[in-house]
């Protein structure tokens, strides 16, 4: 069995990828292998070559480690006999750098030449890329006072276990890198999808707007409840809904107002009128109509919609007494309940 930092580096390598991405379980190699040209496809399989190297050297560091076994409770000594284990990591960690370093520049250059379509996008996979480029900067400078570390320092100057944790560090590091620049051209791959979604609500939308009813914005709100047009959608339910509320006490209203009239009133009598005397009372244009009710004969002229204009005309006309008085459908009916409904 692999020893536990081994372990825990191949097991990010695989999986530690997954982390805000849309390729669950696929590492580093086979996410980016369709979108590479030959000459990067190469570079990829020397990079595997050395993280191979690397691998390859896990039973050497098995074996170096259980012969310090017996020095575990002796920290000095153990420290004088680890050089050979000590030498083995940072070799393991060299091979390892630079496979992910290739791995990190091969697929850094290919995200820094793509175009992308929006701003938000681009700020964040250029933010994920700033990041991926201080993580390769900090793994190479742990990584640098090893590489030409003497004999004399590794037995005084670094531990073991901080060579190790150095080591596991550097690597982790890198492969952090890698992830975050998978990351950033996902968010690009991403967007071509995205844009084909926006056409795709954009169309519903216009579909919406062209019928122009409840229905057809409800249609629209039922696809996309949080959509780009959302608010639009639901604002213009609301008006269409008015709208039809105003038009039905409109149509209630004329409904109301059918057969409703207003004539003026200028005289009455229990024995009917002649017409000699009823130019007297009144010398206007207007034909005076007579009606028999509770018992009387009364005389009117006009025919007004609205009571209003009723009234203007009996100003007008000047005649002592006379008032406005309302018919529906020829029945007379309560001048206030009149006055309401129109």
């Amino acid at each position: 069995m692999k020893n536990f930092s081994t372990f825990i580096i191949l097991f990010l390598f695989v999986f530690a990828f997954q982390s805000g991405t849309s390729y669950a379980q696929e590492d580093v190699f086979s996410f980016m292998k369709e979108y590479l040209n030959s000459d990067e496809s190469s570079q990829i399989e020397a990079a595997k070559k050395s993280i191979a190297r690397g691998n390859k050297m896990d039973a050497q560091i098995r074996e170096a480690d259980k012969k310090l076994e017996k020095y575990a409770k002796k920290k000095k000594k153990l420290e004088k006999k680890a050089t050979d284990a000590k030498f083995l990591r940072i070799k393991q960690a060299l091979y390892y750098d630079k496979g992910y370093k290739s791995i990190y520049d091969v697929y850094n250059e290919k995200i820094v030449n793509v175009q992308f379509i929006y701003e938000d996008d681009e700020a964040r996979a250029n933010d994920l890329l700033e990041e991926a480029a201080t993580d390769i900067s900090t793994a190479k400078r742990k990584l640098q006072i090893y590489r030409t570390v003497s004999e004399k320092d590794l037995k005084k100057k670094y531990s073991y276990s901080k060579i190790k944790s150095d080591m596991s560090s550097v690597v982790n590091t890198e492969i952090g890198a890698i992830k975050k620049v998978i990351e950033a051209y996902s968010i690009y791959l991403e967007q071509e999808q995205k844009r084909k979604l926006e056409q795709e609500e954009k169309r519903v939308w216009n579909n919406a707007q062209s019928e122009n009813t409840i229905l057809s914005y409800q249609s629209y709100l039922d696809e996309y409840p949080s959509g780009k047009y959302a608010s639009s959608a639901r604002q213009r339910i609301s008006d269409l809904e008015e709208a039809a509320r105003l038009a039905k006490e409109q149509e209630e209203k004329t409904r109301s107002l059918a057969g409703l009239k207003f004539e003026v009133q200028i005289a009455a009598s229990k024995k009917v009128i002649p017409s000699w005397q009823l130019k007297r009372i009144y010398k206007g244009a207007q034909q005076i109509k007579q009606r028999n009710y509770d018992g009387w004969f009364k005389y009117s002229v006009g025919d007004f919609t609205s009571y209003q204009e009723a009234k203007s005309f009996a100003r007008k006309i000047k005649v002592r007494g006379a008032f406005v008085v309302a018919y529906k459908n020829n029945q007379k009916i309560d001048i206030k309940e009149a006055i309401r409904g129109n």
